[in-house]
C-alpha cells in the first residue's frame, strides 16, 4: 500500500504546483522606447517605458514553449524583453527574460521572414504586384504590411504546429515556413499558384 500511496501523493503534489503557478498563454516581444518613438509633448522615461513590438497590427503573443529566436520576429540589434502574459492576460512583470540581439542574430531574423517572403511570391500568381508594392513602400523606409502578416501567421503556424522544445531541422523548417505562405496568401487574398 505506501507504493501507490506516494504516487497519490507526488501527483496530488504535481497538481497543486500546476495550479499555484499561473498558466501561461504567451509571451509579448518588448523593446525600449526611444524619444524617436514618441511625440514630443509625452514624458518619456527610458528606464520604465516599453514599446510591444508590432503593436500597429496588434499584440505578436508568443506561444509558450517556442523559442522566439525561431521565428523571425526580432528583425533589429539591440535590447528586447519577453513578457510572459498570463491566462487572465495579466503580464507578469517579475518574470521578464532579457534579450540582446546582436547583428548578426537580427540578420538571421530578418532571413527567417524575407525566406517565408520568398516562399509566398514563389506560391502565388500576384507575385509581381506584391514584389513592386513591397519595393514602393522600401523607397519610403516604411516596412510593407505583408511583413507584419508574415510574422502574425509565423506564430499561429509555429503555436499550431511545433512540438517539443527540440531544433526543427531544415526540412521542418522548411515545412512550416510553406504553410505560413499559404496562410499568408489566404490573408491577402492572393491567389495560390497550381
Amino acid at each position: 500500500m505506501a507504493i501507490p500511496d506516494a504516487i497519490s501523493h507526488s501527483r496530488i503534489r504535481q497538481r497543486e504546483a500546476q495550479v499555484s503557478r499561473p498558466r501561461l498563454l504567451g509571451h509579448e516581444i518588448l523593446r525600449r522606447v526611444t524619444r524617436a518613438d514618441v511625440p514630443a509633448k509625452y514624458p518619456l522615461s527610458p528606464r520604465s517605458d516599453r514599446a510591444v513590438l508590432g503593436a500597429l497590427e496588434g499584440r505578436y503573443l508568443v506561444p509558450p514553449g517556442i523559442d522566439v529566436l525561431e521565428l523571425g520576429l526580432i528583425d533589429t540589434a539591440g535590447r528586447f524583453e519577453l513578457l510572459p502574459i498570463d491566462r487572465r492576460d495579466k503580464p507578469l512583470w517579475d518574470q521578464v527574460t532579457h534579450l540582446l540581439i546582436s547583428d548578426a542574430e537580427a540578420e538571421r531574423q530578418r532571413e527567417i521572414v524575407l525566406s517565408t517572403y520568398r516562399a509566398l511570391c514563389a506560391r502565388i500568381i500576384e507575385a509581381e504586384q506584391l514584389r513592386s508594392s513591397v519595393a514602393e513602400w522600401s523607397r519610403s523606409r516604411v516596412a510593407h504590411p505583408v511583413f507584419g502578416t508574415i510574422r502574425f501567421e509565423t506564430i499561429a503556424t509555429w503555436g499550431s504546429r511545433r512540438h517539443g522544445t527540440e531544433p526543427l531541422g531544415a526540412r521542418a523548417l522548411d515545412r512550416l515556413r510553406a504553410e505560413v505562405a499559404r496562410r499568408v496568401a489566404a490573408r491577402i487574398g492572393a491567389t495560390l499558384v497550381r
